[in-house]
């Protein structure tokens, strides 16, 4: 490339990462906002004593999916949620590695899920852009796969939350989820667009 050819390069590219910049310094924002007003404090205080804390994973889950979902950033709904995760869980389990540990690990998935699914995430976008597609024909595309698999963690982290079982144990079972239902959408799938097995092997 020439001399003009460049800069026209790097303006371009500086173009495309502007979304990403404005979508990261308004989560640090959000971030910020949220530690100043001690929103963890006033979610933990409410919290009655007594409270299960079965479900407490798979709502963290969820709530990480839908705020990363509408934001379209990870790390921003990390930066709101841990803060307030981990509390809710040493209060209600009073055991302090399981609250960091487990309740980091239930964030994180909960927001890359939803952040990955997020038409206006700054990942999503960049993909589609790079890779010269449909912006809604990628994120579409993209859904199936993280539904499901966003499926079965939901199902591990209610289990963790119920029955306090080995995370070592929970992978397994989770593969072995993961197998049988990808089996079972295969052959759903077949039946569907009428192909046969021999076809699909075939092709």
């Amino acid at each position: 490339m020439d001399i003009s050819e460049t800069f026209k390069t790097i303006v371009d590219g500086f173009k495309l990462m502007l979304l990403t910049c404005t979508i990261l310094v308004l989560a640090w924002s959000i971030g910020s906002v949220t530690k100043d007003v001690d929103l963890s404090g006033f979610v933990v205080s409410s919290i009655k004593e007594g409270t299960s804390f079965s479900l407490v994973p798979g709502i963290i889950f969820i709530v990480g999916a839908l705020i990363s979902f509408a934001t379209g950033t990870s790390w921003g709904t990390m930066a709101i949620l841990t803060p307030i995760a981990i509390p809710i869980a040493y209060k209600l389990a009073g055991d302090a590695w399981l609250s960091v540990t487990v309740m980091s690990g239930v964030v994180f998935a909960g927001s890359i899920f939803g952040d990955h699914c997020s038409p206006i995430s700054d990942t999503t976008v960049l993909s589609s852009t790079f890779a010269s597609c449909d912006h809604m024909d990628h994120v579409n595309t993209q859904l199936p796969y993280a539904v499901f698999t966003a499926f079965v963690s939901l199902i591990m982290f209610i289990l963790y939350g119920s029955f306090k079982i080995s995370p070592f144990v929970l992978i397994f079972i989770g593969l072995v989820l993961i197998i049988a239902l990808a089996r079972v959408l295969h052959v759903y799938s077949l039946r569907r667009y009428q192909f046969s097995e021999k076809t699909y092997a075939g092709s």
